[in-house]
């Protein structure tokens, strides 16, 4: 072999290793129902710490028909749930998800969307006065963008967003490139064979 066969060899063994590890690793994604839960959990610990001389209260939920699932996991954090002189109002006015436009990390990595889950209500704690406090709570992370649909509970419309469309041009581009590298590949093998 000669010498120019050799590093196109060398070249593309090192080609093949870069491209291999630029792919990122993801791990198992979280649903945004989980993640509801999870700012659910922060809203229920902040009344909670609001509550630390009470002992005996009423909580009363205005969830509304499509957030009656956080009920449960908020009664969760209290363990006295009696009636008592101090009565708690908890509101539930907001749970959505949005995503951003789709982008690649790298050359043909997969298309990724950044998550953002947003939970706010306030809670009421009536006694002899009557405290109103509004909770905002926000998630954010990045995640596939094929994994959007298994994100998704279709029983439950607060975790479903607006999904994004796939970018029309960055599609195109990738089958030109890999067309365009083997297309190299296969003119080189012939013009260094032949020589």
């Amino acid at each position: 072999m000669n010498d120019f066969v050799k590093f196109v060899i060398k070249s593309g063994c090192f080609l093949s290793l870069l491209v291999l590890l630029s792919f990122p690793i993801y791990g198992q994604t979280k649903t945004n129902l989980e993640l509801f839960f999870q700012l659910a959990d922060s809203a229920a610990n902040n009344l909670q710490l609001n509550l630390l001389d009470e002992n005996n209260f009423q909580i009363d939920f205005v969830l509304g028909k499509d957030y009656q699932v956080f009920q449960n996991s908020i009664l969760s954090h209290f363990q006295k749930k009696e009636s008592g002189k101090t009565r708690i109002q908890f509101v539930v006015k907001e749970a959505k998800v949005e995503y951003s436009e789709p982008e690649r990390k790298s050359l043909f990595g997969s298309f990724v969307v950044k998550r953002n889950l947003k939970l706010s209500g306030n809670y009421s704690i009536i006694s002899e006065s009557t405290e109103v406090k509004d909770f905002s709570y926000e998630c954010s992370d990045e995640i596939l963008y094929e994994d959007i649909g298994m994100v998704e509970n279709s029983s439950f419309p607060f975790t479903q967003g607006k999904i994004p469309s796939e970018p029309f041009f960055s599609s195109l581009l990738e089958p030109a490139i890999a067309l365009g590298s083997a297309a190299a590949a296969v003119y080189i093998f012939f013009t260094a064979r032949s020589k």
